[in-house]
């Protein structure tokens, strides 16, 4: 026969209270909250919290003008840039449509077109994309068979006419944000 185990007076119950959690259990809860805080400092230190840099603001004049068969001018003056860009921070991307066809390239630094009109004190030098800022008053131009190659990605650009429609797209390299997108209708005579 069983007795009733009876616990000694010295280590009385409290009767309707909760029992308090394991040791174990509570060192489980411990290690957790030890290891999450761990991950989220490792994470602000490793810069996963880094946000992009802010990109630059862009305001371009742009023109495109067909003069012959063979040959399309671009031309983008800066209005404003706040503190300049330097092209080595920048890609452009083209597209064209024309009734026939289509197509585009991405320009990089490094690529000679387009060409910077830098004006300073003694006048205007003239520099390979890649190698020059844009500040207010910079002129970039492609004007000649190789430039149109460079830009549109073709080696004549006799498909494209005027009327047709270009996009010109500047990306800003550190920060992957396009700071500035235009489409335009390629001007000159109808009759090119």
């Amino acid at each position: 026969m069983l007795s009733p185990q009876i616990d000694p007076p010295g280590n009385a119950r409290n009767k309707g209270s909760d029992p308090g959690v394991s040791p174990v259990v509570g060192i489980m809860l411990m290690l957790i909250v030890t290891v999450i805080l761990a991950a989220v400092i490792s994470g602000y230190a490793g810069g996963l919290s880094e946000t992009k840099s802010k990109p630059p603001q862009l305001v371009l004049q742009t023109d495109a003008w067909k003069y012959n068969e063979s040959l399309l001018n671009l031309s983008m003056t800066v209005v404003s840039t706040g503190e300049g860009i330097p092209t080595r921070d920048l890609k452009i991307i083209t597209t064209w449509k024309t009734k026939d066809s289509s197509g585009g390239n991405t320009t990089i630094p490094g690529s000679i077109f387009p060409l910077g009109l830098v004006p300073n004190n003694a006048g205007v030098n003239q520099h390979d994309f890649g190698n020059y800022t844009l500040l207010g008053g910079t002129k970039m131009i492609v004007n000649n068979a190789s430039g149109d190659k460079t830009i549109f990605g073709i080696d004549n650009v006799e498909n494209i006419k005027p009327g047709d429609l270009l996009t010109i797209k500047f990306v800003h390299i550190p920060s992957q944000a396009t700071i500035y997108n235009k489409e335009l209708i390629v001007g000159g005579d109808s009759s090119s």
